[in-house]
C-alpha cells in the first residue's frame, strides 16, 4: 500500500509487495497469488513512479513489473490512460462491480494489454497539491518513466534536474518521439509516424503494393524493450556510483536499430532496401505459398533444406540441380519463376496435407494462423501461454502471460490491470504525523532511537489491551467504558501521531456518551438511543483494528530498517 505521511511533515512509506506464493492459476486481485516463481521477483525492492501512457511507456513499466518492481501508474483525472477509451473492444463489466468504480466506462481490452501488475493513482499534476504528492513519490521512487514531450515536465517542476534534486539516486527514464536532443526533439511520437519516418514502412508490403504499416504497433513495443533493458543498467549504474540516471530512449533510433541488416546493408554497401512482401530479399525461396485452402510460411534457407524441399514436398528433384536454381544466388536472380513452381505445386492440396508432409523433414515451415488458431495452437496451450485473472470490474479475464520462464517457471501476475484511480484513496491516506514523531525523537539521545522506540513498542501493547477491554465492554453493552477506553487511546493515539487510530478513537469516545461526533456542536446535545450508539460503534471496532495494524506494519518497519534516523522531510 502506498502510504504518505501528513503534508509538510515527514515523508511516507509504500507496502512493497511480497513474494506470491504458488498455486492457483486464477489470480484474484487482492492477493499477489498465480504460478509458482522459480525464482524471488528480483525488482520486488524497486518502486517505479510510472507517468507513461499508450504503449510504449506502458509496455516498459509493465516489464518491470513483471520482474516484482512496485509500479505506481499516474494518470489524468477524468479519463486516464488515452488507451482507457480505445474501444471496441472492451471487457464485460459483471453483475455487481466495485461502487467506486460504478462511474467508469468498461474496462478497454487495449488498456488491460499494458498495465498488469501495476496500480492506479489521479493525480493534478498542474495543481501544487498534486505536485507535491508528485514529489514525495520521486523521494522514495527508485525509477521515474515518463513519455512527455521534452521540457513538458520541466516547465512544470518535475523535469530530471527537478527530480534529481529531490532524489539524487532516482533512475529517470524519459520516452519520446525523437530524443531528448536535435532538430525533431519537440516533435510528438507516434508509432505509425516513426514506421514511415525510419523506414520500417517502406520495407513492408507487396512488392507492386504500397507501403503498410505492421499489424501491430511494433516500434512502440520495441522501445517498451529498449527502455526497460536501459534502466535496468540505469539501477545497476546507481548501485555502483550512488548516482542517479537520466535514460534518453526514444521511438526514431529504435526503429532504426531495428531496422537490423537492412541498416547495416545500406550503411556498409549503399544498397537501398525495397518491399518484398513476406519475401526476404535475399534468401529464396523463403516466403508465404498459397495452398489450396490457406496459407503456409516455407524456409529454405540453405542447400540441403532446399534439395529436400524439391524431392520430398514438390517431387521435382531436378529442380535442385537446374542452372537457373542450383544455388541461392541463382534462385535470387530466378526468384519468380521458382515461386510460381512452388506456388502451383501446393495448390494443388490443402494446407494439412502440405502440413503433414513437411512435418519433421528438416525445412523450416509454418501455418498462417488467425488469432484464434494461435491461442489453441498445441505449443501455445502447452506451455501456458495465457493466464487467467480475476478482475474486480471485468471479472475473470484471459490475458497473455509473461512469456519468459525462470527455473522453469514465470513471474506472476499479482494484480489485474487496475481501473482508473482504484488506487488513490489508499495512497494518499494519512497514517502517521511526521511532526508528531519527529517531536518524540527529538527525546532521543541519540541516533539509535532507543528511547522513541521503546514507546511505539509499548504503545502497540497497550493498544491490544485496549482493543480486547472494548471488545468486552461492547458485549456487555457498556457505553461508558467503551468511551473511556476510547478516550484512552486516542491521546496516547494522538502523542505518536497515529492519526487514523486518533480519529476512530475520538467518534468511539463521543458515541459512548450518545453524542453524535458528525454533527455540528450546537446541535450535539440531542442523545443516540444505546442501540444506535452501539450500531454505530461495532464498525468502529473492527476498522480501528485495521488502522492500527497499519501503523504498526510502518512503525515497526521504520524502526527496523538500518537508516532508520533518515526521516526526509
Amino acid at each position: 500500500m502506498l502510504t504518505f505521511i501528513a503534508r509538510n511533515s515527514v515523508a511516507f512509506s509504500i507496502r512493497r509487495p511480497a513474494v506470491p506464493c504458488a498455486g492457483r492459476s486464477v489470480i484474484p486481485c487482492t492477493r499477489p497469488l498465480s504460478v509458482a516463481t522459480g525464482i524471488p521477483p528480483p525488482l520486488a525492492d524497486i518502486r517505479v513512479l510510472d507517468l507513461t501512457r499508450v504503449l510504449a511507456g506502458p509496455t516498459c513499466t509493465m516489464l518491470l513489473a513483471d520482474l516484482g518492481a512496485d509500479v505506481i501508474k499516474v494518470e489524468e483525472l477524468s479519463k486516464g490512460d488515452d488507451t482507457r477509451s480505445w474501444t471496441p473492444p472492451s471487457a464485460p463489466l459483471p453483475r455487481d462491480p466495485p461502487p467506486e468504480a460504478s462511474h467508469l466506462p468498461p474496462e478497454s481490452a487495449y488498456f488491460m494489454s499494458a498495465n498488469r501488475n501495476k496500480r492506479s493513482i489521479t493525480v493534478n499534476f498542474k495543481h501544487p497539491d498534486g505536485l507535491e504528492i508528485l514529489h514525495k513519490l520521486v523521494e522514495r521512487s527508485d525509477v521515474l518513466v515518463e513519455n512527455f514531450v521534452p521540457g513538458k515536465l520541466s516547465s512544470i517542476g518535475l523535469g530530471w534536474e527537478d527530480c534529481k534534486r529531490i532524489n539524487p539516486r532516482l533512475v529517470y527514464a524519459s520516452i519520446t518521439g525523437y530524443g531528448q536532443t536535435g532538430p525533431y526533439r519537440e516533435a510528438p511520437g507516434y508509432d505509425v509516424v516513426i514506421e514511415a519516418e525510419a523506414g520500417l514502412m517502406h520495407i513492408t508490403g507487396e512488392p507492386d503494393g504500397p507501403p503498410c504499416k505492421v499489424g501491430v504497433a511494433v516500434t512502440d513495443i520495441m522501445t517498451g524493450l529498449y527502455a526497460h533493458g536501459a534502466i535496468m543498467a540505469g539501477l545497476r549504474s546507481v548501485s555502483q556510483t550512488d548516482q542517479g540516471v537520466w535514460v534518453d530512449c526514444n521511438l526514431f533510433e529504435t526503429q532504426l536499430a531495428g531496422l537490423a541488416n537492412i541498416a547495416s546493408n545500406y550503411l556498409i554497401a549503399g544498397n537501398e532496401a525495397s518491399r518484398h512482401g513476406t519475401a526476404h530479399p535475399s534468401i529464396v525461396p523463403y516466403q508465404v505459398f498459397p495452398c489450396k485452402d490457406g496459407f503456409l510460411m516455407i524456409g529454405a534457407g540453405n542447400e540441403k533444406q532446399f534439395k529436400l524441399l524439391t524431392t520430398i514436398i514438390l517431387q521435382q528433384p531436378e529442380l535442385a540441380h537446374d542452372p537457373r536454381f542450383s544455388t541461392n544466388a541463382a534462385r535470387v536472380a530466378n526468384r519468380k519463376e521458382l515461386i510460381d513452381i512452388i506456388s502451383a505445386a501446393l495448390k494443388r492440396h490443402d494446407r494439412s496435407h502440405w502440413i503433414d508432409r513437411l512435418t519433421g523433414i528438416g525445412i523450416p515451415f509454418g501455418p498462417i494462423n488467425n488469432i484464434s488458431q494461435t491461442f489453441s495452437h498445441p505449443q501455445a496451450v502447452a506451455r501456458s501461454s495465457t493466464v487467467e485473472v480475476d478482475h474486480p470490474r471485468a471479472g475473470t479475464v484471459r490475458m497473455v502471460a509473461p512469456p519468459v520462464t525462470y527455473n522453469g517457471k514465470r513471474m506472476p501476475v499479482r494484480r489485474p490491470p487496475p481501473w482508473l484511480s482504484q488506487h488513490t484513496a489508499e495512497s494518499t491516506k494519512v497514517i502517521i504525523d511526521g511532526e508528531m514523531l519527529r517531536q518524540l525523537q527529538e527525546l532521543d539521545d541519540d541516533d539509535t532511537h532507543e528511547f522513541s522506540r521503546d514507546l511505539v513498542h509499548g504503545y502497540f501493547k497497550q493498544a491490544e489491551s485496549t482493543f480486547s477491554e472494548m471488545d468486552t465492554a461492547f458485549a456487555a453493552r457498556d457505553l461508558e467504558q467503551l468511551s473511556h477506553h476510547g478516550h484512552f487511546l486516542k491521546g496516547s493515539s494522538a502523542t505518536l501521531g497515529v492519526i487514523q487510530v486518533q480519529g476512530i478513537c475520538e467518534k468511539i469516545q463521543h458515541l459512548g456518551q450518545r453524542t453524535d461526533p458528525d454533527k455540528k456542536a450546537e446541535i450535539k446535545e440531542a442523545k443516540l438511543s444505546p442501540e444506535e450508539a452501539l450500531a454505530r460503534i461495532k464498525p468502529l471496532l473492527a476498522r480501528v483494528k485495521v488502522e492500527c495494524a497499519e501503523a504498526k506494519k510502518w512503525l515497526m518497519n521504520y524502526y527496523d530498517t538500518p537508516d532508520a534516523g533518515s526521516f526526509k522531510v
